[in-house]
């Protein structure tokens, strides 16, 4: 099992950067000086919610792969989020293997809203601290929350 307080460490260099549960690291779009930072500090795996069109100032995938890191993307819209998104998600995060993990989109708020469900769902949060938590991850935005508590409800999720 990987150091904590070196996974932890490297938050500071992530925009926004957060450690909701042990193992995963969330923020918004990180540097391109942050992979191999990240890859020093153990993590093995990032997820990028960001569609490909979003303007970013280095070629992310490229430099993720260089840093020896696996680099999954997880395009997430608001007009678009449904329930492929959070189960490709959900599928992502409950592989062991992938961990440590960082996700990511421009400022955290996507994050926090595929983590709600995640947390509900796989980790046994109850709605009201899935909701807290992601909103610590990140999740501000209200329309973004009532879709993913909306796929929770309905997948299982008290």
């Amino acid at each position: 099992m990987e150091d904590s307080a070196r996974l932890t460490s490297v938050l500071g260099i992530l925009p926004n950067g957060a450690c909701p549960i042990p193992g995963v690291a969330t923020a918004g779009q990180p540097p391109a000086a942050a992979w191999a930072e990240l890859a020093a500090a153990g993590y093995r795996t990032v997820v990028d919610l960001r569609a490909p069109e979003e303007p970013r100032d280095h070629d992310e995938p490229e430099a993720v792969r260089n840093a020896g890191l696996e680099y999954i993307a997880i395009p997430v819209q608001l007009q678009t989020l449904g329930d492929a998104e959070f189960s490709a998600f959900r599928e992502v995060m409950r592989d062991a293997s992938r961990r440590p993990i960082m996700v990511h989109c421009a400022t955290s708020n996507r994050v926090g809203a595929l983590l709600l469900p995640y947390f509900a769902l796989d980790e046994g949060y109850s709605l009201r601290d899935a909701t807290a938590m992601a909103v610590d991850a990140g999740l501000r935005n209200a329309e973004l929350q009532a879709i993913a508590l909306d796929y929770a409800r309905r997948t299982g999720a008290r």
